[in-house]
């Protein structure tokens, strides 16, 4: 267990205090400088630090969105290979990838942040997996144990309002699952075209209900309960159908120089969000790159 620990601390990190940012394979191309504004406040999980979020400044959305963007680039995405075209383009006019892990509270609230926006703006949403604590065994562990604290009272509140203003429901579960199993079951539902359904789905389980989702059995019948075959998914995760496809892209993201979540990258502008921002900075973001991307 400790080694597991030690090798997730090795990870390379970064919690990076701005809205929006180039990535690069490893590393960040350009980070934009704030012109006399304080950063927004920014709250994502980081892998191997002991802290649910980092607090910054409030800053004005439009003044930080006025920022030069300066060069981006085109990353190659998972299964395409250099100098391949890219798909055909959809009605939506960007896809949305959210790289987020089921035990992190931020991510069930930027996620919901996410979905109203999708809305409003045509945007296509695609969950993307991630794992905070991989070296979590099967059965997962107690908060205490797994987190090694308690959340302190402040911080706690602060969640709750977060998420009563997204008209979420939030409750702090008694153990922290692993939950590769959880991933499993999205790309199972991605197939289906419900992978976007079940993501919130989890959420919502694990958040709103305290139910334990690195069970297989409660994934089926959360597979049930959206009308996808709960029979079928039971036989995908118990023959590993997709380990590989979630460690495949776990590996991605990390390349990408991703180590917090949640984590929204714009298609294949180079262009993400960190951080489960409020929905007004969140919006203005989505519409700049939208713009910026256009033909």
């Amino acid at each position: 267990m400790q080694a597991g620990r030690d090798k997730v601390r090795k990870r390379p990190h970064r919690l990076l205090p701005l809205v929006l940012q180039d990535y690069n394979t490893h590393h960040c191309l350009k980070q934009y400088h704030f012109q006399n504004v304080a950063p927004p406040r920014v709250s994502s999980y980081n892998a191997g630090v002991d802290s649910w979020s980092v607090g910054f400044g409030e800053g004005d959305p439009e003044r930080l969105l006025g920022v030069e963007a300066g060069r981006s680039w085109t990353p190659v995405p998972l299964g395409r290979k250099e100098g391949q075209p890219p798909p055909a383009p959809s009605r939506a006019t960007i896809k949305l990838r959210v790289v987020a892990d089921y035990i992190c509270p931020w991510c069930y609230i930027g996620s919901a942040r996410a979905y109203r926006i999708a809305q409003e703006l045509a945007i296509q949403l695609e969950p993307w997996p991630y794992e905070l604590l991989p070296y979590l065994p099967k059965e997962g562990l107690p908060r205490e144990v797994a987190l090694g604290r308690h959340y302190p009272e402040a911080y706690l509140r602060r969640l709750q309002d977060e998420a009563a203003s997204d008209g979420l429901t939030f409750q702090v579960p008694l153990r922290v699952p692993n939950t590769h199993l959880a991933h499993e079951a999205v790309q199972f539902a991605l197939e289906k075209g419900r992978g976007w359904e079940m993501h919130r789905a989890l959420y919502e389980a694990y958040w709103a209900r305290g139910e334990d989702i690195g069970e297989a059995q409660v994934l089926v019948t959360i597979a049930h309960r959206l009308g996808l075959d709960g029979r079928e998914l039971d036989e995908a995760l118990s023959q590993g159908r997709y380990h590989h496809v979630v460690e495949e892209k776990i590996a991605w993201a990390q390349a990408q120089g991703i180590a917090g979540v949640p984590t929204f990258l714009f298609g294949d502008t180079g262009f993400a969000l960190v951080g489960a921002q409020d929905f007004q900075t969140f919006r203005l973001v989505a519409q700049r790159v939208i713009e910026r991307t256009k033909p």
